[in-house]
């Protein structure tokens, strides 16, 4: 029976080579299966094969789980540019030798798990094989796939904690710049200060005292004197002598009269 042998490299990492034998009538999710034994994969969520030319531009895809995809072409008919949405094979469903149309065929295997990983697939030899052993098989194997670093998850109240900020040390030099912006600017004071009048509201007079009004305008209160009390003028009198002899009179003693 004829056997094909593919080299398989890694685009990560140069010194990865793994040599593959697998019959022409098996399937692409047999070539998965060895591909993941020989590498130490595992927990596979999707993987893809594509199908390309020399050059490992991809043209056609075989997938391990049922996806569709939306393509855009140029339909000639039309003259335009039109998307069509295709149905991708299956691995499981797909025979290499139905994919094979080049003695030295090139294809794409992406491995997408918690892991992603892409190699390079090219088919170097087609041969007859004895039926003693079962294929496929890896012949070769070359170095390792790099572990990549699983990222933990941080339980939510530890990450809150992680979220913290803290504030940055008061230094002197830190207070010294926050005086400065605290200092006052004299223009700035003298703006304000010429402006005081407009703000400021003119006193009001006091309108009461203990609750009792208090009039507008007060005069002060004269009380009227007795006759004998008033006081006297000196046009009043014709003489300085005769005021004299008044006021002598007011001097005596009650108790002469």
């Amino acid at each position: 029976m004829l056997s094909y042998r593919f080299r398989l490299t890694s685009v990560e990492q140069e010194d990865f080579i793994r040599e593959i034998e697998i019959q022409p009538t098996q399937t692409f999710l047999d070539f998965h299966d060895i591909i993941m034994s020989c590498s130490d994969l595992d927990s596979c969520q999707n993987a893809v094969f594509f199908n390309t030319d020399k050059k490992y531009k991809p043209h056609s895809e075989i997938s391990l789980k049922q996806q569709k995809k939306q393509v855009k072409k140029y339909d000639e008919d039309l003259d335009e540019i039109i998307t069509e949405t295709n149905v991708l094979h299956l691995m499981k469903d797909s025979l290499l030798k139905t994919f094979i149309e080049d003695p030295h065929q090139k294809m794409i295997y992406e491995f997408q798990g918690k892991e992603f990983f892409v190699f390079n697939i090219e088919l170097f030899r087609i041969q007859k094989t004895e039926e003693t052993y079962l294929l496929p098989r890896c012949l070769r194997k070359v170095g390792e796939l790099p572990k990549k670093v699983e990222i933990q998850m941080i339980p939510d109240e530890v990450e809150e904690k992680e979220r913290k900020i803290i504030p940055p040390p008061v230094t002197p030099l830190v207070i010294e710049s926050i005086f400065k912006e605290l200092q006052a600017d004299d223009s700035e004071i003298a703006e304000i200060e010429s402006h005081l009048d407009e703000f400021l509201e003119p006193d009001e007079p006091e309108t009461s005292i203990n609750g009792v009004p208090v009039a507008e305008s007060e005069e002060e209160e004269s009380f009227p004197m007795d006759d004998e009390e008033q006081t006297e003028h000196l046009e009043d009198y014709e003489d300085i002598e005769n005021l004299e002899i008044k006021h002598r009179n007011f001097d005596r003693d009650p108790d002469d009269f």
